[in-house]
């Protein structure tokens, strides 16, 4: 019998009207271009979402699928697999509305009836290849890998965060804990092995290597967290909108590298990070190919024609997944 394993993903259609008009009642041109309209664009391909599960990880317990009072029209709530959980449901009153990931993400153990075990997925985290419960969690710790890297200022403007929360982790780790208890160095990560050399000398943790893939956590490393630094997590979650005084979900996943909680897995050769853009036909080879599990399609600025990219995404995920899947009406 496989131990419950939950999915959580998150989503929004920005393109609705009654979200927008909420939206704008707090927006404003002083917010930081992190919350530009990019966060919240909607590609029509949430439903490949949901048929990458259905047909490549069966075997999931719940799907926690976490909006602001908006439903796909598309989606069988009915289907048992499937829990709808909206803000309001574990996030307080006095936070809502927010437009905030990472006040939504920090909060996710407290999502009612959440499996210890879980992984978050953005939706733009698709599964293109057959996965299975080791590839998330092998005897009951989360699978990843603990590779040292420094932050990046200009990385996805999520700099701040990562900063923010590297400083929790050098404020509960040392260096030498961190090497002594954890797995910086392990056979699985390859080449990757290579990065944390580079940083040996240093006397802080510089950051580690974050893939943006779905990551696989225990509630109890949120809880843990959470009773040590209350406050600026609460700080977070009354961030209405992204904010360079955020912490996010990655801090947890730190916590657990640091800690050593985690069996070690080659992320690289797992998922892959991928951006479109004007021409995007290596997205579209990746995604009929049988070389990663999971592909991790980013959003892009600078895109000369959206509509027809948008009908080539769509078509390039029907040849994917032709069929609809149980989780649609």
């Amino acid at each position: 019998m496989i131990d419950n394993i939950d999915f959580v993903v998150t989503w929004v259609d920005g393109s609705d009207k009654n979200w927008l008009s909420k939206k704008n009642k707090y927006y404003s041109s002083k917010i930081s271009k992190m919350n530009s309209d990019k966060a919240y664009r909607d590609w029509k391909t949430f439903k490949y979402w949901f048929r990458g599960v259905a047909t490549y990880a069966p075997w999931v317990h719940k799907i926690y699928l976490v909006t602001d009072n908006q439903i796909p029209d598309w989606l069988n709530i009915d289907n048992s697999q499937i829990e709808v959980i909206d803000h309001k449901d574990y996030l307080p009153h006095d936070a809502l509305p927010v437009f905030n990931t990472n006040a939504i993400t920090v909060n996710m153990h407290k999502i009612p009836n959440l499996s210890e075990k879980f992984v978050y997925f953005n939706d733009d985290m698709y599964l293109i290849n057959p996965v299975r419960p080791k590839d998330f969690f092998l005897n009951d710790l989360p699978r990843d890998m603990a590779v040292f890297q420094p932050i990046n200022p200009e990385e996805y403007g999520t700099a701040h965060f990562q900063v923010n929360n590297m400083a929790i982790i050098n404020k509960y780790f040392s260096k030498k804990t961190i090497l002594k208890q954890s797995k910086i160095f392990s056979w699985k990560y390859g080449i990757q092995n290579i990065r944390s050399c580079l940083f040996m000398n240093n006397n802080f943790n510089p950051g580690f290597f974050e893939t943006h893939l779905p990551e696989s956590f225990l509630k109890t490393t949120f809880n843990e967290v959470w009773d040590r630094e209350k406050a600026l997590l609460n700080k977070t979650m009354y961030s209405r909108f992204r904010s360079d005084t955020d912490t996010s979900e990655w801090l947890f996943r730190d916590w657990q590298l640091a800690q050593g909680k985690f069996k070690p897995r080659n992320n690289c050769k797992f998922g892959k990070l991928t951006s479109l853009s004007n021409n995007n036909d290596k997205i579209f080879n990746l995604m009929a190919s049988d070389n990663l599990k999971v592909l991790c399609i980013n959003d892009s600025f600078d895109l000369d024609n959206e509509d027809q990219i948008m009908q080539d995404f769509i078509s390039e995920f029907e040849k994917k997944f032709p069929k609809k899947s149980k989780f649609e009406i």
